[in-house]
């Protein structure tokens, strides 16, 4: 199929067209279930003797904010949630940013307050009806003397000024981090959670599809994107959990680089990736191809090497999620995947490729910044209950930056799946190898993900 510029909108447009019957865009979290998640915190915090919870937020880290208050299109300053003990949380916010918030708060249930200490450093806005923490603390009754206060929000994304607000007010032997306070309840989906996150999938489908029809030499990666941000906006996904990904040929080293204006020349390999957010949740898939002509019998046994690693991680996950085995069970059965792996080098030595991360990731308000629920070799607790988590498979063909080893740079699988009791299903339809999806737009057939089973 040849291809220009001008067919790049027509085949999004067509992939919307097919796909937008299938979007309930209807699914939304209640008020009545943000207020039982505000119930659930505080039961929490009552058990640790904590009078009131913060979490801070900007348009990188969304997920605390977002899971308890609808806060997930923040823009421009950076911004708060407070909850007390007893009572609705409040939004804290700067005066631009704050306008965009009020919907979240009307959403939610929250309150919602201007403090000038969250304004954008420079600006000045005359006629911002700012107030203070203190008084925001004393309509809440929250005394300023014994309170204790916890911050489930981690170290890394805390800004030292809001520490230090929260320090002089309370006293720093009043404050403490304490992020598993949230992080273990909101890891536990409910149907609702389940639900909107099949939504976002289905989006990630569509846009993944639209991009591997386009992937081909003479396109730029971020005319290859374009297409993939097109469906996902058409089809309801207002953001993304990371920037649309294409890397072609060198850029293989950036391992989840952003797409740019590099051309894509025939035979380079491309890892493609999108994280669509559909109503503060989000969907995800990632895969690998060949743009142009088909892989050499190397590259295919590289990007073969990583879907039969997909295949043993997801076989690992439903024996632990029936036998409710300890979760690094399931880093145990990849790794002695891994340990038995032998590829052909460049130089025509065999060795074994390295895994860039952990196999499984949490995700929910956030792609996978949620704080809790990867799995990794010292997770000894089973998989929570019912939750949405990511299989993120990925095998580097080099160890050092500008000096490959294999034929392939990098190659990924992932995709986002549910959990519900011992009951596991992959969201996404996409197969696992889609070489055969490349430069056409034929539809997916029968040949769909083994794993893909649809939530109810």
């Amino acid at each position: 199929m040849n291809l220009e510029v001008k067919d790049l909108g027509k085949i999004a447009g067509e992939i919307v067209e097919e796909t937008l019957p299938s979007i309930d865009k209807s699914i939304q979290i209640s008020r009545k279930e943000y207020e039982q998640r505000w119930r659930k915190v505080q039961d929490s915090m009552a058990l640790k003797g904590y009078d009131l919870l913060y979490v801070c937020g900007s348009e990188l880290d969304r997920s605390d904010a977002a899971w308890l208050t609808g806060a997930f299109d923040p823009m421009i300053e950076r911004y708060s949630v407070i909850l007390p003990i007893e009572g609705k949380p409040v939004i804290l916010a700067g005066s631009e940013g704050g306008h965009v918030l009020e919907e979240a708060a009307e959403r939610s249930g929250a309150d919602i307050a201007l403090l000038r200490e969250f304004q954008i450093s420079d600006e000045e806005y005359r006629w911002a009806k700012f107030v203070s923490l203190n008084q925001v603390l004393s309509r809440m009754s929250i005394p300023k003397h014994g309170s204790k206060v916890a911050i489930a929000s981690s170290a890394e994304i805390l800004p030292y000024a809001q520490l230090s607000m929260l320090e002089s007010h309370f006293g720093k032997e009043n404050v403490f981090f304490d992020p598993e306070v949230l992080r273990l309840i909101k890891y536990e989906k409910s149907d609702t959670e389940l639900a909107i996150m099949q939504e976002a999938n289905k989006i990630a489908d569509a846009a993944l599809r639209g991009m591997l029809a386009v992937t081909m030499p003479g396109f730029t990666e971020l005319q290859v994107a374009s297409v993939g941000d097109f469906i996902m906006k058409a089809l309801g996904a207002g953001r993304t959990g990371f920037c649309t990904i294409v890397t072609s040929g060198e850029r293989g080293y950036t391992v989840i680089g952003p797409a740019t204006n590099k051309l894509i020349r025939k035979g380079e390999i491309v890892s493609l990736g999108v994280s669509p957010t559909f109503n503060g949740y989000h969907g995800v898939i990632r895969r690998t191809v060949r743009a142009g002509e088909e892989p050499s019998l190397e590259q295919k046994e590289f990007i073969k090497a990583v879907e039969d690693l997909y295949v043993t991680v997801m076989e690992a996950v439903k024996k632990a999620s029936a036998e409710d085995l300890p979760s690094n069970y399931i880093d145990q059965q990849g790794k002695k995947f891994l340990e038995g792996l032998k590829l052909k080098t460049q130089s025509g030595k065999f060795c074994t490729p390295h895994e860039p991360y952990t196999f499984i990731h949490n995700m929910g308000c956030s792609e996978c910044q949620e704080g809790y629920g990867a799995v990794t070799p010292y997770t000894e607790n089973p998989l929570g209950k019912q939750v949405a988590l990511a299989i993120d498979v990925a095998l580097l063909g080099f160890e050092e930056r500008g000096k490959p080893i294999f034929p392939v740079l990098y190659a990924v699988v992932e995709d986002a799946f549910w959990k519900k009791g011992s009951q596991v299903g992959v969201y996404n339809k996409i197969p696992l190898n889609v070489q055969h999806l490349v430069g056409n737009t034929e539809p997916i057939g029968d040949d769909i993900n083994p794993y893909y089973r649809e939530f109810k």
